[in-house]
């Protein structure tokens, strides 16, 4: 089972809002059919949500990318970027998925997120358990790859019923 385009649309909408807005960084989209695989140390800061539909939101990047993100949200140049990076690429995942929460809670019921979780290193993959559905808006931003994924659990939610 896949995942709705709409839904993917939605996120990167939010990607594309947060990066305009906080981080003043222009993202070009990428086809999602291009395969996304970091090489090298990379940073994964993620997100969870449940209530209508559970899951999480992941922003994928280089370390190299994240010192530029975290560098262009707190006005610094990226060489300047010491420990504040993880702080930094958690917050953008929150904003991320703050983002993409609101724009759902327009079409159904609402649901909560959870604390960032980051994870920093190099030579590793991420693997679900159980029953999800993966789906990736990959984008370009000064030269680097930059993935936001959407990782559903569970089945596709029955419809909401609007009263009509």
């Amino acid at each position: 089972m896949t995942i709705s385009a709409e839904l993917l649309t939605k996120l990167a909408d939010a990607t594309n809002e947060v990066f305009g807005t906080m981080i003043l960084k222009p993202l070009v989209a990428i086809p999602a059919w291009i395969p996304i695989e970091p090489r090298g140390a990379h940073v994964i800061a993620t997100v969870a949500f449940a209530g209508y539909r559970r899951g999480a939101v992941a922003i994928h990047t280089s370390v190299e990318a994240a010192r530029g993100i975290t560098g262009a949200l707190l006005g610094l140049p990226a060489t300047a970027v010491n420990g504040e990076m993880p702080d930094a690429m958690g917050e953008v995942a929150n904003m991320i998925a703050g983002a993409f929460r609101r724009k759902l809670a327009a079409i159904e019921p609402p649901s909560e997120i959870s604390v960032p979780t980051l994870t920093i290193g190099s030579d590793f993959s991420t693997r679900y358990l159980g029953s999800v559905r993966r789906g990736n808006c990959p984008f370009e931003m000064d030269g680097h790859t930059i993935a936001v994924e959407l990782i559903l659990i569970g089945t596709e939610p029955a419809a909401v019923d609007s009263g009509d």
